[in-house]
């Protein structure tokens, strides 16, 4: 099973947002005994702006026209059925890096098949101080437009702490991994394949003003 690792950082080797990617690829091998994992780092790619001129959107044309790396990174997420996405918060939404590869996948807006759609997808913010909810749900309406489904997340905030790596943060990324690898494993079994959970339910408690209720508080 292919899995894309997104790292959506501005920064070279090392970053924290690779690190905390590495955490959560750790929770879906654990959960996914046969992933594998396409890691793509855009910082690494030469992926232009988008120019605006919409002939990408010309079904005569059916491209995008500009002469970089965009081609390539879209080959590499080819056959997959899931994502983890990790990325920074430098000014309160994504990352340029980011904003620029979503404008670019606006080219395949009338393919029947999208790059980087219909995707099962586990995501990680992180910041200095804070900004890391907001700039999660900008992603959501760019999640729409791909048919993904976000099925787990992690915000965290650096504060005062010196390195995020040598904290809890560590494990919510392994969390956010295992639940997308728990959710794929449950999407391609059978129903009847799967461990059934026992239903527990809570003793009945007597309603106020039943006789139990009155002669058990003992006027």
């Amino acid at each position: 099973m292919k899995i894309i690792a997104l790292s959506c950082t501005q920064k070279r080797l090392p970053s924290l947002t690779d690190a905390l990617l590495e955490a959560a690829i750790t929770g879906v091998v654990r959960e996914v005994g046969d992933a594998r994992i396409e890691r793509i780092r855009l910082i690494d790619h030469r992926i232009a702006m988008c120019e605006g001129e919409d002939t990408c959107l010309d079904p005569e044309v059916g491209r995008c026209t500009l002469d970089d790396d965009f081609a390539q990174v879209v080959d590499l997420a080819e056959g997959a059925q899931a994502m983890l996405l990790a990325m920074p918060v430098y000014a309160g939404n994504v990352p340029a890096v980011l904003k620029i590869f979503q404008e670019r996948l606006k080219s395949f807006m009338n393919a029947g098949q999208r790059p980087f759609g219909n995707l099962l997808v586990g995501t990680i913010v992180h910041s200095r101080t804070m900004l890391t909810e907001p700039a999660l749900g900008s992603l959501f309406p760019w999640y729409l437009r791909l048919r993904n489904r976000n099925v787990a997340s992690a915000c965290v905030t650096q504060g005062e702490h010196q390195d995020l790596t040598r904290t809890a943060a560590v494990d919510l990324c392994v969390a956010v991994g295992r639940q997308l690898g728990m959710t794929l494993d449950v999407s391609r079994s059978p129903a009847d394949a799967r461990t059934a959970l026992p239903v527990i339910q809570s003793p009945v408690r007597p309603r106020c003003g039943d006789p139990a209720a009155s002669s058990s508080s003992g006027g």
